[in-house]
């Protein structure tokens, strides 16, 4: 993971001075790009991924994705007098593709966007007892949202997108070293049940 964001930092870096020499990102009149690289974070599950996009057409945008998460050390709380701490998104990935649309000609950077992918998230917890749970919630997903930004144009390209993830839902399983980790497990899968997850997503790449 640390060999991944190390590569992010420095395809950002180099985005960065290249476009020191050829900054145009705000001008309307850049010249027109089928396809850009890029590198994007996202929360609230902290997260990086590399992009590619192809442009169908000057209004429609197909984009394949890689991303990893960055694992959430050090998680504690306290449920039902019972004390719980761990790790969230470790080891956790997922890849897919998204199509987005321009819809409105005066406005090109605003965009709707879906799509699908599969994906693994994990999570790590322990109880006071000595009970361990493993959180797992993988295969395939859906995305639906809206963006600002990221036109079909050569050089730097930023954007921002919103939306919400679906997936078919967390499972967990535990060790059960006490009478009570079954009890506890099955309420941690009712809290992990719903699969919906918000996404903020933020974007640099560059068109060519």
């Amino acid at each position: 993971m640390k060999r991944f964001m190390i590569v992010c930092m420095t395809f950002a870096l180099c985005i960065g001075a290249s476009a020191q020499d050829n900054f145009s990102f705000w001008k309307k009149d850049r010249a027109y790009a089928e396809n850009a690289f890029s590198i994007n974070t996202a929360g609230p599950i902290p997260s990086v991924g590399f992009q590619f996009d192809r442009q169908l057409s000057k209004k429609t945008t197909l984009s394949v994705f890689y991303g990893e998460a960055n694992p959430v050390d050090d998680i504690e709380f306290e449920e039902g007098g019972v004390t719980y701490s761990g790790i969230f998104a470790d080891e956790s990935s997922w890849s897919g593709m998204i199509i987005s649309y321009r819809p409105i000609e005066a406005l090109q950077a605003f965009r709707v966007s879906a799509g699908l992918g599969v994906g693994s998230l994990n999570g790590f917890l322990d109880d006071s007892d000595g009970n361990s749970y493993h959180w797992v919630d993988g295969g395939a997903f859906t995305f639906t949202g809206i963006g600002y930004g990221l036109r079909p144009v050569k050089g730097l390209r930023l954007g921002v997108d919103i939306g919400v993830i679906k997936t078919g839902g967390g499972i967990v399983t535990t060790n059960g070293l006490t009478a009570d980790a079954s009890a506890r497990a099955f309420d941690r899968q009712i809290d992990f049940a719903g699969g919906w997850y918000p996404n903020l997503q933020f974007t640099a790449g560059w068109g060519f």
